[in-house]
């Protein structure tokens, strides 16, 4: 049940999201971004066996990205519309506030430790999102190529 609840919340959360980014402006790309945002968050939750938060957030995001790149395909429109709407559950929010919380305090042992996970998630994110553009630029590339030799 818990499981739901958050994957309502992410959908929620990213749906409303896109009003900040005046995605709603085309309801339906707002209503796909937080489809990807939701789908992305579920396979955060089911890669939690791994017991890692850095490669969790790195499947769910690689996921997340291509997700998107194919829907910017079917659509003709932008990949980051559906990326930036839909990795908005995996942002580490409490960790950059913890961060700053314990470096305001001048508690630098729990700064250092929050900023370096907070560090390794986004990493993890943009990393995710770089695989996803390289490959799918590299199938580009191998494809016209291929059609090229063809004629």
């Amino acid at each position: 049940m818990d499981e739901c609840i958050q994957c309502l919340s992410a959908f929620v959360g990213c749906f409303g999201f896109s009003f900040i980014f005046r995605i709603h402006k085309n309801i339906k790309f707002a209503f796909i971004g937080s489809m990807v945002g939701t789908l992305g968050w579920i396979i955060y939750l089911m890669t939690s066996s791994l017991h890692n938060k850095f490669i969790q957030t790195f499947i769910a995001m690689l996921c997340i990205s291509l997700l998107s790149e194919m829907f910017a395909r079917l659509y003709k429109a932008p990949a980051t519309i559906f990326v930036i709407v839909g990795c908005f559950p995996l942002v580490p929010g409490s960790g950059i506030y913890y961060t700053m919380l314990y470096a305001v305090q001048g508690l630098s042992d729990m700064f250092i430790q929050s900023f370096l996970e907070t560090l390794g998630i986004g990493f993890a994110i943009a990393f995710a999102i770089l695989v996803s553009s390289t490959i799918l630029q590299t199938y580009k590339r191998i494809k016209t190529k291929d059609f090229a030799s063809i004629e």
